[in-house]
């Protein structure tokens, strides 16, 4: 039986993660007890049984015995549970269905796109944009202002620049790009208000580079663009 006191250690999510990478066969068995729900419907029972589940396996060509691995993704991760069992039968509920269809679906990604779209979360791309939209309504108009927008240029930005240029070179992590564009070019019109405004500083422009600051050519930092 799961522990509850390993539940409380780690997320469901965070099970599933460690169980498909400490057991290569995991995932197979995962997706093809799925393909069984999907075939036969839920049952009053469970989810899937064993004898379908060997039976599935053994038709899509897999030479897998999965006793020990069902037992440790139950006993040992939590991700399934007995609903029912007789000495001839045995039946497993998921956990979360939906939690194993999307550890399975990241399970496939390219690495590189699994890290890109783990890095924009860490960045809270919804907050940072909030802070610079209320940025743009009032302007840099006090030190803590100013305090904050050189934080989110020198520190948060240039993290930013470099998830968005990896970020266009994949369909799956288009999303992110265009919110990060989004983001960046909120930064830009921060500084023209002000600077607009006579509330914050201009920064010295290099001689024939300050005439291109418009959404799709936005300069930052090193004089990088965007576009």
């Amino acid at each position: 039986m799961f522990s509850e006191d390993r539940s409380l250690i780690a997320t469901l999510k965070d099970r599933l993660t460690e169980a498909l990478l400490k057991y290569e066969k995991a995932s197979i068995i995962l997706r093809v007890a799925l393909s069984v729900t999907e075939d036969r419907g839920r049952s009053e029972v469970g989810d899937f049984d064993y004898k379908s589940l060997v039976s599935k396996l053994m038709e899509l060509g897999y030479d897998i015995e999965p006793k020990m691995i069902l037992r440790a993704l139950e006993r040992d991760y939590g991700i399934i549970q007995t609903s029912y069992k007789t000495s001839n039968q045995h039946w497993w509920r998921f956990i979360d269905e939906d939690a194993v269809r999307e550890a399975l679906q990241q399970d496939e990604e390219d690495p590189e796109i699994v890290l890109i779209k783990t890095q924009a979360l860490s960045l809270d791309l919804v907050g940072l944009e909030k802070k610079l939209g209320i940025l743009l309504q009032r302007g840099l108009k006090t030190d803590l202002d100013r305090i904050t927008f050189r934080k989110i240029a020198f520190e948060e930005l240039p993290l930013l620049l470099d998830v968005y240029r990896r970020s266009t070179q994949y369909e799956e992590t288009r999303e992110i790009s265009q919110r990060i564009k989004k983001i960046l070019t909120l930064a830009s019109k921060v500084v023209k208000n002000s600077n607009a405004k006579g509330n914050y500083p201009r920064l010295p422009e290099k001689e024939g580079k300050g005439e291109n600051n418009d959404v799709d050519s936005l300069r930052l930092l090193h004089g990088e663009d965007i576009s």
